[in-house]
């Protein structure tokens, strides 16, 4: 079996359930993250599992993962990526001294309900004061339900096209790329050192060593796979810390090629 430091660190968060926020500063920006909670899954969703898969990294059948969104603060003004369930959402945001009305931005990396949970709570919209951010692509593609919610917020909702090969701007220092196929309009953000992937992997403990591994929830399991590869590929290059609404606490870290095709990703707090 691997003692890659993958799984122990993974493992690791499992004792760490109660800490919701974990904070990484950069040149320009504060990235602070907003966990909506740790959980243990079953293999059942995941495509592409081998015995030989299981036996080396979840014998136990099971993997750790979590729900997290983030809050960007950079030149005076606070973004929120994502709003995950909005469970925990609000209490975090309070914790540093940030109200619903103090949000200028959403960005959004994609339109699942455990990404726009948060924007909307019995008919109401939460942030009064923020402008929305999706790609074009993603609001194209979007279900009733998640219009629905967005359109909370039509009136301050900007589309935009996220970069394909090289990053793109998308509001001031904060940059975009594209990462299709988990849907049709996945998007990552990118500021200073750090990428914000969305939901680029679902199983870190099998999907870092194993790249090739999709879900079910993705729209196109081979596009994401793609999208993960190359993803990948250039935080390895870029030397960037990757961050992701389901990596375990504390859902930011360093990412590396390992000698057998896959990766191995180390939480900031262990550094």
């Amino acid at each position: 079996m691997k003692t890659i430091i993958t799984i122990a660190a993974l493992c690791l968060t499992l004792t760490v359930t109660a800490q919701n926020t974990f904070s990484h500063k950069s040149k320009n920006a504060e990235v602070i993250l907003l966990s909506e909670g740790q959980r243990v899954s079953n293999l059942n969703n995941l495509i592409g599992l081998t015995p030989e898969i299981i036996a080396d990294v979840a014998p136990d059948k099971t993997f750790p993962g979590a729900t997290n969104a983030f809050l960007i603060r950079t030149g005076g003004r606070n973004i929120l990526v994502d709003t995950g369930h909005g469970r925990e959402l609000f209490n975090n945001l309070k914790a540093f001294g940030v109200s619903p009305e103090d949000i200028d931005i959403i960005l959004l990396t994609h339109l699942h309900g455990d990404h726009i949970g948060g924007l909307v709570k019995e008919g109401v919209r939460m942030f009064p004061k923020a402008a929305l951010y999706l790609s074009k692509k993603e609001f194209e593609s979007a279900s009733e339900s998640a219009l629905k919610i967005i359109n909370h917020y039509s009136k301050e909702m900007v589309q935009f096209e996220p970069g394909v090969d090289t990053p793109l701007k998308v509001y001031d220092k904060i940059e975009s790329m594209a990462c299709y196929g988990h849907t049709p309009g996945h998007t990552a953000f990118i500021i200073d050192d750090l990428v914000i992937w969305g939901d680029l992997t679902h199983a870190m403990a099998l999907q870092m060593p194993y790249p090739n591994v999709a879900i079910t929830y993705d729209t196109d399991p081979q596009m994401a796979i793609k999208s993960r590869l190359k993803m990948l590929d250039y935080i390895v290059q870029n030397r960037l810390i990757a961050a992701g609404m389901h990596i375990p606490f504390p859902a930011m870290g360093s990412v590396k090629a390992d000698e057998k095709g896959g990766y191995i990703f180390e939480p900031l707090y262990l550094k």
